[in-house]
């Protein structure tokens, strides 16, 4: 329930939420400023570097038009694993730094969603940081952010 009007969240499509998350995740690999190669889905592999995105709750309607579209809103979160950093305080920084940069690198601009969609802006919703620490010494460090799109 949203605090603000105590009505139910509403939930795109599961349709919706994957074309988006394609679409998201292939813009992404286009940032200059990505860590790695390429960022990938969901999980990372133990043992190596990696960034990948993850929504867990998906793509919401924030306000359905009388004609028929829909304002949405598909919050997201990268993250970063780094590989045994150890006790390097800089290299755990770096990493929240180039989180960061691709939040940045992101809030400038826009994903084409589709052809039934439109992205209105990316915002960074919480700045990065270390979100885990793994028993092998990996740790993974976290950016969230939030594409506002409008279905036409």
């Amino acid at each position: 329930m949203s605090l603000k009007t105590d009505k139910p969240v509403e939930l795109a499509a599961a349709e919706e939420k994957r074309r988006i998350t394609r679409q998201v995740i292939a813009w992404l690999n286009t940032c200059p400023c990505l860590p790695v190669k390429q960022a990938g889905y969901g999980g990372l592999q133990p043992g190596r570097p990696g960034v990948a995105l993850v929504s867990p709750q998906g793509a919401v309607i924030r306000k359905r038009y009388i004609c028929g579209g829909h304002l949405g809103e598909y919050p997201f979160s990268l993250t970063y694993r780094i590989v045994n950093p150890g006790s390097s305080t800089d290299k755990r920084l770096k990493a929240d730094e180039a989180l960061d940069a691709v939040g940045a690198w992101a809030a400038s601009g826009r994903p084409d969603v589709g052809p039934t969609a439109q992205a209105r802006r990316v915002e960074v919703a919480a700045r990065a940081a270390l979100s885990a620490v793994w028993q092998d010494g990996d740790e993974d460090h976290e950016i969230q952010l939030k594409l506002i799109y409008e279905v036409i």
